[in-house]
């Protein structure tokens, strides 16, 4: 058994961006030397996260029209309440809230996911590519892809 780890970094443009870091993930994984196993991509953050879905325009827009539906942007979020908060008090927040970029990180599940190796590469699906998704601000961010197999 073998582990491979690598880590990213990427500047995002800030709202409900999404960056295609398919290439990258499979660099790694071709990088570690591993033929068969499994890839496990993850954001150490709490307003971004990795999934798997299509990278093609329409749905992306769809997406986004969707998430802002369910969580809109000018509601009140105790989190963005500063007479109120008082816990994990960032000064680079209290300039712009981001209560529903947390909100819908939850909504959205895990940070990461995890795609099979075959053959030194994802076994990703026709259209499925892994995608990192911003649903804060413009921000410095890093993603993190282990890879464990033979």
């Amino acid at each position: 058994m073998k582990v491979f780890q690598r880590e990213r970094q990427l500047r995002t443009p800030g709202g409900l961006s999404v960056t295609d870091i398919t290439d990258d993930v499979n660099e790694a994984v071709l990088e570690s030397g591993i033929r068969d196993g499994i890839a496990c991509v993850y954001s150490p953050h709490t307003t971004c996260c990795v999934r798997v879905n299509e990278f093609e325009t329409g749905f992306l827009e769809d997406f986004g029209r969707l998430l802002q539906a369910l969580v809109p942007t000018d509601r009140y979020y105790a989190h963005d309440d500063w007479d109120r908060r008082t816990e994990n008090i960032c000064a680079e927040d209290m300039e712009s809230g981001n209560g529903h970029a947390h909100c819908m990180a939850m909504l959205l599940g895990t940070a990461g996911e995890s795609v099979p190796v075959r053959d030194h590469e994802l076994a990703l699906g026709r259209w499925q590519r892994v995608l990192f998704l911003e649903l804060d601000r413009e921000r410095d961010r890093r993603w993190v892809v282990q890879v464990v197999g033979s």
